[in-house]
């Protein structure tokens, strides 16, 4: 018998969206290792879709709720990446930054 995939307890449809807190008892797991799991079954393709509107996570096939996934991923990627410009920045500035990449010691 397998180990259970969050997969398992992440149901088909918006209308049977999970919350995280449903999933931290039907799994037994910690909110951390929900979003770690989540994220790890994402990377290996998994559609588990977060509308942002506090319903929860379903897993969907439906062509318009994956391409309000993505343009909601691009939207946060996006985000992080504007932050990113200002934190590179004040690296080079310290001069702990080597092209784009963080050389740091102990020291600094």
């Amino acid at each position: 018998m397998r180990a259970a995939s969050i997969t398992d307890y992440i149901p088909i449809g918006k209308e049977n969206a999970v919350t995280r807190a449903h999933l931290r008892a039907v799994t037994g797991l910690p909110d951390r290792k929900i979003r770690e799991e989540i994220e790890q079954a994402r990377r290996k393709g998994a559609i588990i879709i977060n509308a942002q509107d506090g319903a929860g996570y379903y897993q969907s096939e439906d062509i318009r709720d994956i391409a309000k996934q993505y343009r909601q991923n691009e939207r946060r990627a996006l985000s992080i990446l504007a932050q990113q410009k200002h934190l590179r920045k004040r690296l080079k500035e310290a001069g702990v930054m080597e092209g784009r990449k963080v050389v740091i010691n102990d020291d600094v």
